[in-house]
């Protein structure tokens, strides 16, 4: 698929923001903002003179402070995705984004979290946290369901084989993966489902050191100030 700028924003971090944008059109789509880096958000949007139309959030992060918010606030774009009641638009199974002449289809994609979203285009995926590079997403985090990510991973791994992969994370400098190299490679989605049950039930001792601020960030409740802007995103 070509004929529109695809980019990782935050420079290898394990957070990882992706850039969508039509060149025709310059309409722009940012997936996964991080809180403290929107100002190098705002300068490559301003590089190429990009128009954001939407920010979207896959699934309620408890890792970090999403900056859905404050990108919606600085350039009018419309705060869409995860969770319900702290985005401006809700994002479900069979939603189709538009940027321009860009499209990315929604599918739910429980199990990491309840709110779970994957956004599907014509030769990638962005997987959210719902399938990584070596790994999938915990589930033992608020709202994570084993059983339900087990059925998200084997709706993902439906798609062709030299689908590209970009997760939400890496924690070890890749950059991208394919759905076939993951069927082949990824320890996780080799088993099969008890042991996997097993395996993602299993308890961790260790959490992410900000999930408390950041579930209480992300999860606030809109305000009159973040009613969405008037415009054509969706199909």
């Amino acid at each position: 698929m070509k004929g529109f700028i695809f980019e990782e924003l935050n420079g290898g971090a394990s957070c990882r923001t992706y850039l969508i944008a039509c060149p025709r059109t310059r309409e722009a789509l940012i997936v996964d903002p991080v809180l403290e880096l929107v100002p190098s958000y705002m300068q490559r949007l301003g590089k190429d003179q990009l128009r954001l139309a939407m920010v979207v959030d896959t699934h309620t992060h408890a890792d970090h402070l999403s900056g859905g918010r404050e990108l919606a606030r600085m350039t009018g774009a419309v705060h869409a995705g995860a969770p319900a009641g702290s985005v401006q638009r809700l994002l479900s199974e069979g939603d189709v984004v538009a940027v321009g002449n860009v499209r990315l289809n929604v599918w739910a994609s429980p199990g990491h979290t309840a709110d779970a979203l994957v956004l599907v285009m014509e030769d990638r995926v962005l997987s959210g946290d719902t399938l990584l590079i070596g790994a999938t997403g915990r589930t033992d985090l608020p709202t994570g369901d084993a059983e339900a990510e087990y059925h998200s991973l084997q709706r993902l791994l439906s798609l062709p084989g030299d689908t590209l992969v970009f997760p939400a994370h890496d924690y070890g400098g890749r950059t991208f993966s394919t759905i076939g190299h993951e069927r082949l490679t990824n320890p996780r989605l080799r088993l099969e489902h008890d042991a996997f049950i097993r395996l993602m039930t299993t308890p961790r001792n260790e959490k992410p050191a900000r999930l408390a601020e950041s579930l209480a960030y992300n999860t606030r409740p809109l305000s009159a100030h973040d009613e969405p802007a008037e415009q054509v995103f969706m199909l």
